[in-house]
């Protein structure tokens, strides 16, 4: 019912059109699978899952998926505001007193991973399989020296001479003038 309430609540929150029927198609979607994964708990039909061999993506690429949910921690609790946090409490206190939902949350990583995009969006971080901070940062390489840049030149139009080849030019002439005076 949480999980429900949850997601009857997300029209009123004033999120963009998309970005509404996004969260709401994809939490119903994910209400479901955790279901399914519940009730097939209850049976004893709930095997451990393999690890995926994922296939190589690049960043960013959505692969025509269309707009995307925003990845940041905690973001639906902005235009959610008290509902938001009301059910994210609600839904700690079950996924931590129920021992059923425990027993499975502790034994199936799939259960965990099912769930884990919609604890991140409402912020929640206190469960023991919850990630508390993304991966640690990668350590960097010490940058090489830059070498010091040449003097800055300006490349001017045509037919514009600067104060320098007016000098070598003045230079040149009082050179010429000297030798036809020696000559002389």
């Amino acid at each position: 019912m949480i999980l429900a309430g949850l997601r009857s609540l997300m029209g009123y929150w004033g999120l963009e059109g998309h970005l509404a029927i996004l969260l709401y198609n994809r939490t119903g979607r994910m209400f479901a699978r955790f279901e399914r994964m519940l009730v097939r708990f209850r049976a004893g039909k709930l095997r451990v899952g393999m690890p995926r061999q994922g296939v190589a993506r690049k960043v960013g690429a959505t692969a025509g998926r269309g707009p995307a949910l925003p990845r940041k921690f905690g973001w639906i609790v902005g235009p959610g505001g008290y509902r938001a946090m009301g059910y994210r409490s609600q839904l700690v206190y079950l996924l931590t007193t129920e021992p059923e939902l425990v027993a499975m949350l502790e034994s199936y990583p799939q259960a965990r991973n099912v769930l884990r995009p919609l604890l991140r969006a409402l912020g929640v971080d206190e469960l023991p399989w919850v990630p508390t901070s993304p991966r640690p940062p990668k350590p960097r390489n010490p940058r090489k020296p830059r070498p010091k840049p040449e003097p800055f030149r300006i490349k001017l139009p045509r037919g514009v001479i600067t104060w320098a080849r007016r000098e070598k030019r003045l230079e040149r002439a009082r050179e010429e003038l000297k030798r036809l005076m020696a000559l002389a």
